[in-house]
Formats: C-alpha cells, sequence, structure tokens
C-alpha cells in the first residue's frame, strides 16, 4: 500500500474565478509514482508550459481565467431527461487539448448559467456530429475541429444548469472556462500510443497483438449516469488508457444513453473495458443490485511500478485503482459519501472488498 501511496498522482481542482493556467486550487493533495518519478517530468513545468501557451493567446483561447464563447451547433435528444450537445467555439481554438491533456488527465470544463450566475463542471468527450449522417464520430489523431466539445447530459429536477441547457436551442451561445483537471494518472515518457482505429470503422477487425514499454496497469471505475463520461473520457481521448477498465456502470436502462451505447459495446469487444451493468428497469431491488456488485467486485491488487511489458492481461484484469463517479446517494453506497473538498473515509462495497484511501478516489 505505501507503493501506491506514492504512486497515485492526484490532483484535486475546485471552482476557480481567476488565472490562466490549469493548475488546481491549493486544496489538492499529490501522490507521486515513485516508480515514475525519474521518467514521468515536472508537473510544476508543465502547468508553468501550459500557462505560457494560454497566456499568450489571448481571451478567445478557453482558460480558467475567463469565461470563452461556444455555440450550440448541435443537440441530440435522447429521451426526456438525457441529451447530448455539442458546442463549438465562435473563434477556432489554436490548442489541441485532447492531444495535449492526453489519458492521464481527467479533466472538465465549467458551464455558466449566466441568469443566477452559477457555473457546474461537465466532462467532455473527444466526438463531434456528422451532420449529413447525423451520427457521432469519433476525433482522429491530431484532430480537434477546431476545440468542438461534446457533452452527454442528464436535466435533474435540482440541477439548474442542466435545465437550462436542456432549454437552449440551437445557435444560442453558452459560456465555457477550464480546463479544470480532476485525477491525474502517471504519464509514460516515450510510451508507444495505443491505436483507436477499430472505433474510426463499421468492420469489425481481429484485435491487433498489443506491445508496449512498460506494463499497463488496470483500473476498477463505479460510474452512475452520466458519470460514465469519466470513464467513456480514458478510453476515447487520443492515446487511449493503455490498461483494461473494470466499468461497474448503474443506470435506469442502458438505452438513455442513445447514440454512445454502441461505442461502449465496441469497446467492450475489443477488450478495452469489461462491463458490468446494473439498470433498475431491470432489476428493480437496489439491495440486490448491490449485493451483485460486491460479489463482481475484485479485491485491490498491487501496483508493481514501472516493469518491463510481459503481455496485455484482457482476460484477467486486475485493477489497481478504483474510481467512483455520479450521484452523491450512489457514492456513499459504492466509497462512502464525498466530504468535498476532501476524500471522506472509505467505506461501501469497495471498503468490504479491501479497499482504502490508498488506491480509491471518488470523483466529483
Amino acid at each position: 500500500m505505501y507503493l501506491l501511496r506514492h504512486a497515485l498522482n492526484r490532483r484535486f481542482s475546485s471552482l476557480r474565478s481567476t488565472g490562466h493556467n490549469i493548475r488546481p486550487k491549493n486544496c489538492h493533495r499529490r501522490f507521486k509514482f515513485a516508480a515514475f518519478s525519474a521518467i514521468s517530468g515536472s508537473l510544476g513545468a508543465l502547468t508553468y508550459l501550459l500557462y505560457n501557451q494560454y497566456s499568450s493567446l489571448g481571451n478567445n483561447e478557453l482558460s480558467q481565467g475567463h469565461f470563452t464563447s461556444y455555440r450550440i451547433s448541435n443537440k441530440h435528444i435522447i429521451d426526456e431527461n438525457h441529451f447530448l450537445m455539442e458546442l463549438t467555439p465562435l473563434i477556432d481554438q489554436k490548442i489541441n487539448l485532447w492531444k495535449l491533456l492526453g489519458s492521464e488527465k481527467m479533466w472538465s470544463v465549467q458551464v455558466k448559467q449566466p441568469q443566477i450566475m452559477v457555473v457546474r463542471n461537465y466532462t467532455p468527450l473527444p466526438l463531434i456530429f456528422n451532420k449529413a449522417t447525423g451520427a457521432i464520430e469519433l476525433l482522429k489523431d491530431g484532430q480537434f475541429a477546431g476545440g468542438k466539445l461534446l457533452f452527454y447530459l442528464k436535466s435533474y429536477e435540482h440541477g439548474e444548469v442542466a435545465r437550462w441547457l436542456q432549454q437552449m436551442q440551437e445557435n444560442e451561445i453558452v459560456e465555457l472556462r477550464g480546463p479544470y483537471i480532476e485525477y491525474e494518472l502517471p504519464k509514460l515518457e516515450r510510451e508507444s500510443k495505443r491505436s483507436r482505429d477499430f472505433l474510426l470503422t463499421a468492420i469489425d477487425e481481429e484485435i491487433q497483438e498489443e506491445k508496449y514499454k512498460f506494463q499497463p496497469f488496470d483500473i476498477a471505475m463505479y460510474t452512475a449516469g452520466t458519470g460514465i463520461v469519466t470513464a467513456l473520457q480514458l478510453m476515447l481521448t487520443e492515446s487511449p488508457f493503455r490498461g483494461t477498465i473494470d466499468l461497474f456502470h448503474s443506470c435506469k436502462d442502458f438505452t438513455e444513453l442513445g447514440p454512445l451505447m454502441p461505442l461502449i459495446l465496441k469497446l467492450e469487444r475489443y477488450k478495452r473495458l469489461r462491463l458490468h451493468l446494473f439498470e433498475s428497469s431491470h432489476e428493480p431491488s437496489r439491495e440486490l443490485r448491490l449485493t451483485r456488485m460486491l460479489k463482481e467486485t475484485s479485491t485491490p491488487f498491487p501496483y508493481q511500478g514501472s516493469v518491463v511489458f510481459r503481455e496485455m492481461t484482457y482476460n484477467n484484469v486486475r485493477p489497481v485503482l478504483a474510481l467512483v463517479c455520479g450521484p452523491d446517494s450512489f457514492i456513499s453506497s459504492i466509497a462512502s459519501p464525498k466530504l468535498s473538498p476532501y476524500q471522506g473515509p472509505v467505506g461501501g462495497i469497495l471498503e468490504k472488498k479491501g479497499w482504502t484511501s490508498d488506491n480509491l478516489f471518488k470523483l466529483s
């Protein structure tokens, strides 16, 4: 556990009204991958680099220091509560955030509701709408469509910003700021990029043999509702997460994911994730769902550090880290409440399986 405590590089972020860099506020804790310390680089140097990039481009570029105007370029209604929204900056962005942040940084942007001056964080996905076909498509490596961002959203009764967005029409203006990094995995310098080519074709291909410089590690993710976007961001972004994600997703019905469903099923076919689905419409008893989740949850495995690549362990997922994202009641059942801005104690299902604060993180 000591190695893992100093292995996971965690960064908390919260609302920030000034500044041009992407450094989180001082309330964060930071843990280094001890085994990676020689090759992971300095976070301070990264922040300084980003500061220079953002501040030199002026107020047109997305930044934490000001709000940038985006146009609702496409909106896809899935059901009465769920929808996809594509936002396009009024002035093309110069920084490719998907390439810059990669799969090591889990990030979001803040959307402002100007009528009540409230902001909420939402996690974007590297997808765009194809106007000709009406389908969503993955951005290819090196592409960022001038800064377009796509969001999977749900309108909640008490969610002021989401309800406002649901009422917005195409071509109306929304203001964003960010990006905000909430959690950071280690970056392996000179590591090979992981291909996403199978997601760019409708034809199923054989799983290609993958080889890397270092042995990938696996993580377990527990998501509910729109919280699944945190896992999708890791798996869809340029040079995606190299291990396997043991994904436990809770929802009313899988169909509420709309056009995201085929992507998730394809990621599972190509062994990028192992999906455990908990649908309340098909399994009404919350107690029985939690009992099954406990049964299917793995105990944590020790992190081995930056060992030389051996093989991909698609059929033997060995998670060294657990991430939880969803409504407060869901987080409480899985790992006990998050006491923002702090993590709070570990409880729930994950405590019963031996997970601790050394290898578990509750996302906002």
